[in-house]
């Protein structure tokens, strides 16, 4: 008698440790819905596990939501550790950008709500660091020298595509090591954002000659 009620106390723990496949547990994040392993408890993700879809996760869940400390990880390079709470990143964490405009820069510090916030240390590959305060996701610090110059630079830049009929090109990266081009003019220029008239689409078919794109006039220079 007393071996049966052992084993019946026994059972739900074991099975709320078994390993469980996504389409079995559920975990909110849409970036991470493919697979799941780790406890699993009434049909969703609790305690530590891993999980993939768009992106990769290992870490604590509560209630199928990333909470506690984790590692989140994205194809392009860009990778999370620290904490989350309810799903976003929150408390104390570094952020570092793989392939991109960002390529090679990180943060470090305090985030709230998916938000830098508090104090943070960001760093560029050149060297330049910046030490500081952030709020709402932007630095309210004073800005190191090479910030002003990218800033000086970044505005030119911006200026320069931001005229209605100017020639303008982009760069794409196609796969791993190949780069293709689009380009185009400017048929609508509106504060930091550009409208083009793809007239050349490249070799790899990523637009087509004749579509109207609305995108950052950063992302864009003049061509020729």
């Amino acid at each position: 008698m007393t071996v049966t009620i052992f084993i019946r106390a026994l059972t739900p723990i074991l099975f709320l440790a078994q390993p469980a496949l996504a389409q079995q547990c559920r975990v909110v994040d849409p970036e991470l819905q493919g697979f799941y392993s780790g406890p699993c408890v009434n049909g969703v993700a609790e305690g530590k596990g891993v999980a993939r879809g768009t992106a990769g996760y290992e870490g604590g869940f509560k209630a199928g939501r990333k909470e506690g400390r984790g590692v989140k990880t994205w194809p392009n390079g860009d990778r999370y550790e620290g904490g989350f709470v309810d799903d976003r990143k929150e408390g104390e964490g570094r952020y570092t950008w793989g392939k991109g405009p960002w390529a090679g820069e990180s943060y470090e510090g305090g985030y709230v709500a998916d938000k830098r916030e508090g104090f943070g240390v960001y760093r560029w590959p050149g060297g330049d660091v910046y030490r500081g305060p952030w709020k709402d996701d932007a630095f309210t610090g004073e800005p190191t020298e090479m910030m002003r110059a990218r800033g000086k630079l970044e505005l030119e830049s911006i200026a320069a595509v931001s005229k209605v009929g100017e020639k303008v090109c982009r760069e794409l990266e196609i796969g791993i090591g190949q780069r293709d081009w689009l380009r185009g003019v400017v048929t609508e220029a509106k504060e930091s954002d550009i409208t083009v008239r793809i007239d050349d689409p490249g070799a790899y078919g990523q637009a087509h000659a004749g579509e109207v794109r609305h995108e950052l006039a950063r992302d864009w220079f003049p061509c020729w």
